[in-house]
């Protein structure tokens, strides 16, 4: 049986794919059995992007790397009202508890953040929590990165859900916003920076092995 590691963020296109590629991509050098899943995609127009970018990276069949796919950008709820496919939760646990036992470590990329709803108002927030996920937040690096980044965590916690850190992405580290965030950030939450992502190609970029191996360990308690 494998790790899970889910990855949320505190808003939609701060990086979730980007920093999943490159765990992914890092772990896999580490000699791990990585694997990759994708719940739900949307904006899928024509193909979903996310999906094949990772698939592509792991060798996974892209059906088995995204298991509902919409056309709109929408939250997942949202847009199955539109397309008319029905998102069934109790066959994305199913799908999970199988490929827990094909990994070492599963990356889960939710949609938007905790509080996206999957179905009805039943959110990914729920989802993490029902699966005993550890939970990953991506965080922009600019300023208005404090509050959502708290309002996140907060939600998290008022979920128990095992929260295990953020992730800083687009680092400069240019001006006070940036170098201050990730210290506040994780004095107001009680929660670890792990990284602090800068803003690069990610086929040449390669999260730190040290910081990788210890994180590996919180993840495994």
């Amino acid at each position: 049986m494998g790790f899970p590691i889910f990855v949320t963020a505190t808003n939609t296109g701060i990086g979730k794919t980007f920093f999943s590629y490159l765990l992914c991509s890092s772990l896999k050098d580490l000699g791990y059995k990585v694997g990759y899943w994708k719940p739900v995609e949307t904006g899928a127009n024509p193909y979903p992007q996310d999906a094949k970018l990772l698939s592509e990276l792991l060798n996974q069949p892209l059906e088995e790397t995204v298991t509902y796919t919409f056309q709109l950008p929408l939250a997942p709820a949202v847009a199955e009202k539109y397309e008319g496919e029905k998102i069934e939760i109790e066959r994305l646990k199913g799908i999970y508890y199988q490929k827990l036992k094909a990994f070492d470590l599963l990356v889960i990329e939710g949609a938007g953040g905790l509080a996206v709803p999957i179905k009805g108002n039943y959110t990914y927030g729920n989802f993490a929590k029902e699966l005993n996920l550890s939970v990953l937040i991506v965080s922009d690096a600019k300023l208005g990165t404090i509050n959502c980044s708290f309002l996140t965590a907060f939600y998290g916690k008022s979920l128990k859900l095992n929260l295990i850190g953020f992730v800083f992405n687009r680092f400069t580290g240019e001006d006070f916003s940036e170098r201050d965030n990730p210290s506040v950030v994780e004095k107001l939450t009680g929660l670890k920076v792990w990284f602090k992502i800068p803003k690069t190609d990610l086929r040449n970029y390669k999260l730190e092995e040290e910081t990788l191996k210890e994180f590996l360990k919180k993840i495994k308690g």
